[in-house]
């Protein structure tokens, strides 16, 4: 469990304080019908060890466990698209590694307590995968990437990749769009356009998706 600060001078550098699991909870119970929804993205813009991220993913698993625990692959699909719906951007290194690892964790606890004889390691390693694009160091506000010293790094704009389902060729296929987080939150009047999108393929091979040129 974390507590709510790890040093007094880490409040009084960047106001690291780190919400409580009651007041998170409280919170997205103001949005529970989203939280219930596998696909339903949220983004913590200073997403610390991941307090509210773990509580949504748990929601979310909680969901996919009611109704798919009986076919593992249809379990291990929504899985990765549920990943794949959560979002962080953290200013601390640390923080990042260890919401990114909180959550696989979580995940594949979650994953091993229902198919303790039959686990896929390609799994794990997507959802680790994916957590990489989707956890970023970064400094919200500037909506750009940081250092490891945290340092701006203005001219990188931080990007996100979308993941969403896709029907293709072959069952449990996925698509990846990346996009440029900024034009994502103030460009209201024309659609978004994604800056690569990749070929569509199957949920396991997603970390060898080609790039359409």
């Amino acid at each position: 469990m974390t507590t709510q600060i790890k040093s007094k001078q880490r409040v009084s550098d960047h106001g690291e304080v780190f919400t409580r699991k009651e007041e998170v909870n409280a919170m997205l119970d103001l949005v529970k019908h989203e939280t219930l929804r596998i696909d339903a993205r949220f983004l913590e813009p200073a997403c610390g060890d991941g307090n509210f991220l773990i509580e949504i993913l748990r929601r979310k698993l909680a969901v996919i466990e009611k109704d798919y625990a009986k076919s593992q692959r249809e379990y291990e699909f929504y899985l990765v698209i549920a990943i794949g719906a959560i979002y962080g951007i953290e200013l601390q290194q640390d923080n990042v590694q260890a919401c990114r690892e909180r959550l696989c964790k979580f995940a594949e606890q979650s994953y091993r307590l229902l198919f303790p004889e039959t686990v896929n390691d390609t799994v794990i390693s997507v959802i680790r995968f994916i957590l990489s694009l989707n956890i970023v160091q970064g400094n919200a506000l500037k909506m750009c990437y940081v250092d490891e010293n945290n340092q701006d790094l203005e001219h990188q704009m931080i990007r996100f990749s979308e993941w969403s389902s896709f029907s293709w060729r072959r069952k449990w296929s996925l698509k990846r769009h990346d996009f440029v987080f900024l034009p994502l939150l103030f460009v209201r009047s024309v659609p978004y356009k994604s800056i690569t999108t990749y070929l569509p393929c199957y949920f396991l091979e997603i970390q060898n998706a080609q790039p359409i040129d």
